[in-house]
């Protein structure tokens, strides 16, 4: 039988908020949840797909890209602005 997905009680406003003000790692977020650094990265990988990227090394830590607006040209065809 699987095990069960452990569930993250961070909330993204939370964790966006923690990435503009300052230099935050994937450990810190995950022992502020309570979890293991790889489940941290898969959720976050899977909170904000693109828009998170990873760094590694000394000077690594985690940012943000700002969200895509999608809008329509009036032939609501979407794009992107």
């Amino acid at each position: 039988m699987a095990r069960p997905k452990k569930v993250i009680v961070l909330p993204s406003s939370q964790i966006e908020e923690s990435i503009s003000s300052g230099r935050v790692t994937v450990p810190m977020l995950a022992s502020a949840a309570g979890v293991s650094v790889p489940t941290m990265r898969k959720h976050l990988a899977e909170t904000f797909g693109e828009r998170m990227t990873f760094r590694r090394g000394r000077t690594g830590g985690l940012s943000l890209a700002a969200p895509v607006a999608v809008t329509t040209d009036g032939n609501d065809e979407p794009t992107a602005s």
